[in-house]
């Protein structure tokens, strides 16, 4: 094991009993993206993505377990074009936020004792969702300087959604693990049009 997870895991305590059914998992996660779509006018279009997530998982069944988990994630977009048909320049910036609270059952793939456990997750949850734009325009000819520009206010959203994904639990002491995992979440299937999402994050679980 790496010195630096040693002195971690001595650090937190973690290096106790070993776990076994009927124990607790708490987890925390997270991720980022940024994208860079070209440029305009010497100015970067981008887009940027952060993901936050915790839970509480508890084993009943030795490679069986039940999750209460929390995820929120930030998407924002910044983008300059120009327009067409006057040649002002808009500078825009979208700000969407969702909060999920799911319920999952997670099926683990290797003995309770084994350093690495690969699984496999699922299950149902409800998701709220914000949306926010603002901007400014500008005359192509300087003369009239910036204006803010005014958007009309999308309201918020509320609803059911579900989700499957795929991790491993990376062992570093009996009580501390590295986690990766990749999600797709559908949301809004109370609705007309159901929607996809893909996230990857890494991050830690606790056993206790």
């Amino acid at each position: 094991m790496p010195k630096f997870c040693r002195i971690l895991a001595l650090a937190l305590g973690l290096t106790g009993t070993p776990a076994f059914a009927g124990y607790f998992e708490l987890s925390a996660n997270g991720s980022y993206y940024k994208y860079t779509n070209g440029k305009v006018l010497g100015e970067l279009n981008t887009e940027t993505t952060s993901r936050m997530g915790t839970g509480i998982a508890y084993n009943f069944f030795g490679n069986v377990l039940f999750e209460l988990k929390y995820t929120k994630s930030k998407k924002l977009d910044r983008y300059t074009t120009v327009s067409i048909s006057d040649g002002n320049i808009y500078r825009i910036r979208r700000t969407s936020e969702f909060n999920n609270i799911g319920a999952n059952l997670v099926l683990e793939f290797a003995p309770r004792k084994a350093q690495f456990r690969p699984y496999l997750s699922g299950g149902i949850g409800y998701m709220t969702r914000k949306e926010s734009t603002s901007g400014t325009s500008e005359s192509s000819d300087l003369l009239d300087g910036q204006e803010q520009l005014e958007f009309k206010a999308v309201p918020n959203s509320q609803s059911i959604s579900a989700d499957g994904g795929v991790g491993f639990k990376l062992f570093i002491a009996e009580r501390l693990a590295l986690e990766g995992t990749f999600n797709v979440m559908a949301t809004d299937l109370d609705k007309e049009e159901v929607y996809l999402h893909y996230s990857g994050s890494g991050g830690l679980r606790f056993i206790f």
